[in-house]
């Protein structure tokens, strides 16, 4: 739960949507196998033969009949279908019927032949797959099951998809467990590259991959690879990266560590501007003059009477690195945009602002981060010298701005560990079309077809719930949080971005608020570092508004000290004295909360005298019982988060219980699925790893983002 007192990502920004994959096979001269490579699963049968390997699954036996290409042709199945092969126990399919499957189509109709016999798998991926078809019934261990159930058909289906297979290969990868994979960081945009791997190597899904696999940014992926082998448990043994920068030549000098780099794949700096920008593209001297501060309005250039607003990227942030080295070469920059923003701390601080989006925007990034990763519907590209960028000028090098990125070990990484396997193992003929297959451009053309759980190549997560807020009210959520761009995005149900208020700030410390269309919120003007007021409708600020009498409501401050004799029948009420009534601070920006402890139970309210929630304490000593956060989320909604006691070392184990109007009606902890972050009235949030899931309390996915802070890489 992201609060003052625990924060849910401080580790991976301190060691600083996606693509899912499984193990997968060559299927080459294996056709009952279940993958090839990964699974040796038919071995052998009863009567010690192997049930389809080797040249005697090609070799004809007595009664073997001809398959006749005159036969008629029967329709295969899609992995929707309830079968790829409906028909195999009655026809054999011709090479021509079989030519539209996918290499991994052409796998699992070979285990779906032994699946039909009620065969079970080694392979969780088959498993998993054969299970959610409603004929299935794994009934036979996969060492149990004999070959010799299947009719003539089914064996002759099996030399045919043989056949079929050979003129398709997928990319196969080390088996890899789940405790021996090695520990990889990398940069932003290399993290969908990363989590592939894993998932190819150990068979997790989507989920396990995004938890298991996280990355910092580029500089702080370096710097762990380099402090790696210091004992202390902290790290990365491979890295997979883009252009390191001066701090990581300094941190290898400092320490003397050597490390090994190859490329792996190229990638371009591409500038980004919004669709309304009539200029659509600038030359190279025009870059450089824009970004030292010589053209300052985009008039200059061919566009509207203008200034031009450059943003730039943080420090040592990857495109940073490439812009000083591709674009700048050594020339010095003009002061960047900045932005006032508060801190965890409430402080104001400034800051380099990020690209906002706006027409008179110019900014910077990594291709495959901005056409892959990033979710603004506005966003253009501008071309260099007349060329754009795309996957085929960055290959043949007609776009100017290319460069490499990297897979890396320390030196004195062994040549037998799962590490090297895999630095090795990117380069060749299987990891380059894994690279090319997730929509990278690797330094090879290789093009091994992926396996089908990959997805679609780059393709953003799509979801088919909503969050039913009531009617005519509309999220609000930090941009920094979800893009990392200062401002206000507003969201509707379907989590689709209807708007985006640059340069603003919400005051309050929650990350994502409720709303009605029609309301005006208080924020911070980032520009000027002063308070002002949104509308949400008119999606613009409108300056500042007081209430009726010029003064502002009263601080919940000063309403907690007079709390007993404000609510007096509350204390008669639970028959309590005011002793009895304490003022509880959680965390700093937060509201506090009464807590009126009678009997065996305790009493929370808000300031204002709204009931809460009721928790029963069941006899129990203070030390007995959980550590208890009471946090108001609206005027309806509330909940308590109840840590175990394990001591400092142990785990806290927290619990959510959410209540409507002192009922409780939803009950949350942490699982598989990610860390709850937020709740809210009608949604909450997990975190998984560098990403942050929308859920609704059906508990459906709705949204996911990558976190804002890892874009600005």
């Amino acid at each position: 739960m992201r609060n003052r007192y625990v924060r849910r990502v401080a580790g991976l920004c301190a060691a600083a949507f996606v693509l899912s994959s499984a193990g997968c096979g060559m299927g080459r001269d294996r056709i009952g196998q279940e993958a090839a490579v990964q699974d040796q699963s038919a071995d052998q049968d009863q009567s010690g033969n192997q049930e389809d390997t080797g040249a005697s699954a090609g070799e004809k036996e007595p009664g073997d009949r001809e398959v006749r290409e005159t036969e008629p042709a029967f329709q295969v199945g899609t992995l929707g279908d309830d079968y790829l092969l409906p028909h195999a126990g009655e026809h054999v399919y011709t090479q021509e019927e079989l030519s539209g499957m996918t290499a991994e189509e052409l796998r699992l109709a070979r285990n779906e032949i032994y699946a039909r016999h009620g065969r079970r798998f080694k392979s969780d991926d088959l498993n998993r797959y054969f299970s959610g078809k409603s004929w299935y019934q794994g009934t036979t261990d996969p060492d149990s099951f004999d070959s010799g159930i299947l009719n003539q058909n089914e064996r002759d289906n099996l030399r045919m998809l043989q056949k079929a297979e050979e003129g398709k290969t997928v990319c196969v990868i080390p088996k890899i467990g789940m405790e021996e994979f090695p520990r990889i960081n990398g940069s932003t945009a290399t993290l969908p590259l990363s989590q592939a791997i894993y998932r190819m190597a150990t068979g997790a899904t989507e989920q396990e991959a995004e938890a298991a696999v996280t990355h910092g940014k580029t500089t702080a992926a370096w710097i762990s690879l380099i402090r790696g082998g210091d004992g202390q448990g902290w790290g990365a043994d491979l890295v997979i990266a883009y252009e390191p920068g001066d701090r990581v030549d300094q941190e290898l000098k400092e320490t003397g560590v050597k490390i090994i780099k190859k490329p792996i794949g190229r990638d371009a700096l591409v500038f980004l501007a919004n669709k309304s920008n009539p200029v659509r593209s600038l030359t190279r001297e025009q870059m450089v003059d824009i970004y030292s501060g010589t053209i300052k309005n985009w008039k200059d250039v061919g566009g509207r009477d203008k200034a031009i607003q450059a943003f730039q990227r943080p420090e040592d942030s990857g495109s940073q690195n490439m812009m000083d080295k591709l674009v700048m070469k050594g020339k010095k920059m003009a002061d960047a945009p900045r932005d006032y923003v508060v801190s965890e701390m409430g402080e104001l601080l400034e800051e380099v602002s990020s690209y906002d989006d706006t027409g008179d925007a110019l900014g910077y990034s990594v291709y495959y981060y901005a056409r892959n990763m990033y979710q603004k519907p506005e966003l253009t590209f501008m071309g260099i010298d007349g060329v754009m960028p795309s996957s085929e000028t960055i290959r043949d090098g007609s776009y100017p701005y290319v460069n490499d990125f990297y897979a890396a070990i320390r030196a004195d990484e062994p040549k037998d560990s799962k590490a090297y396997q895999l630095f090795a193992w990117l380069t060749g003929d299987d990891g380059q079309s894994l690279i090319n297959g997730l929509g990278y451009v690797g330094i090879k053309d290789a093009s091994k077809e992926l396996p089908q759980e990959l997805g679609e190549s780059g393709g953003k997560a799509e979801f088919d719930a909503s969050i039913p807020l009531p009617e005519g009210n509309v999220i609000l959520a930090s941009g920094s949080y979800l893009y990392g761009e200062n401002g206000i995005a507003v969201f509707d149900s379907r989590m689709r971005l209807l708007q985006f208020m640059s340069h603003a700030q919400m005051w309050d410390s929650d990350q994502f608020m409720e709303c009605s269309r029609d309301a005006v919120i208080s924020v911070l003007d980032s520009r000027t570092g002063e308070h002002s007021d949104y509308s949400v409708r008119e999606n613009r600020l409108i300056g500042r508004t007081r209430d009726q009498n010029g003064d502002g409501e009263p601080s919940v401050y000063d309403l907690v000290t007079t709390f007993p004799e404000d609510h007096p029948q509350l204390l008669k009420q639970y028959g309590v004295t005011r002793e009895q009534v304490r003022t509880c601070y959680y965390w700093d920006s937060a509201d506090p909360v009464i807590c009126i402890t009678g009997g065996n139970a305790e009493h929370y309210y808000d300031a204002y005298g709204r009931f809460l929630l009721d928790f029963d304490m069941e006899g129990r000593t203070e030390e007995e019982l959980p550590y208890r956060y009471v946090v108001p989320v609206d005027e309806h909604t509330a909940y308590i988060r109840l840590d175990s006691r394990q001591g400092e070392s142990g785990p806290m184990e927290p619990e959510y219980r959410i209540y409507r109007d002192g009922i409780l009606f939803k009950e949350l902890a942490d699982d598989q699925n990610g860390d709850i972050y937020d709740i809210r009235p009608d949604f909450y949030t997990r975190s998984s790893g560098n990403y942050l899931y929308f859920y609704n309390y059906q508990d459906e996915p709705c949204a996911k983002f990558l976190y804002g802070y890892y874009g600005n890489d």
